[in-house]
């Protein structure tokens, strides 16, 4: 068997070949109504499943913050903290708990300040880890139970307070 030697144009040539061309779409068979409503009664089939999702973010987040606490000045440890809060920034509105979404938003910020006193620091943190872990341990979801919403307010204010210190 002979070697062929690889110009251009063999290149050329092998990627026309290989064209794919798409073929002509056939119009859906099912309504886009039909795929959401679809996509809800999936979403709908799993809610019993996330409390425990919910709550494992919350016990993941506790154990991120119980080492931190052992030396908050270690860069991993408060990457890891970061991270736990920032997928439930993410995760908790989609599980249906847009309140602890908010809190961890709050934590998110407040862990991204640099040079803060490490006193404030702690005291502030632990607050917003507490706040998270009794909104799951209660089930309080949203921002209809006036003290959830009442103190996801007042740990907004104390970390933009805490900001305004800095700058």
């Amino acid at each position: 068997m002979s070697e062929m030697t690889w110009t251009t144009e063999n290149l050329d040539m092998v990627a026309q070949s290989r064209k794919v061309t798409p073929k002509r779409l056939l119009p859906a068979r099912i309504s886009r109504e039909d795929l959401i409503a679809r996509a809800e009664k999936a979403i709908d089939s799993m809610r019993g499943e996330f409390a425990s999702w919910i709550q494992e973010e919350a016990e993941d987040l506790t154990t991120a913050l119980t080492a931190w606490l052992e030396i908050p000045t270690d860069a991993e440890r408060t990457d890891d903290l970061f991270r736990r809060a920032h997928d439930l920034k993410g995760q908790a509105p989609t599980l249906g708990y847009p309140i602890v979404g908010r809190i961890a938003t709050s934590l998110c910020e407040l862990l991204g300040y640099q040079q803060v006193d490490a006193a404030e620091l702690i005291i502030l943190t632990k607050s917003h880890v507490g706040a998270i872990k009794a909104a799951v341990r209660d089930e309080v979801r949203d921002e209809t139970n006036e003290t959830a919403a009442a103190l996801a307010s007042e740990l907004e204010a104390a970390v933009n307070t805490l900001y305004a210190k800095l700058n």
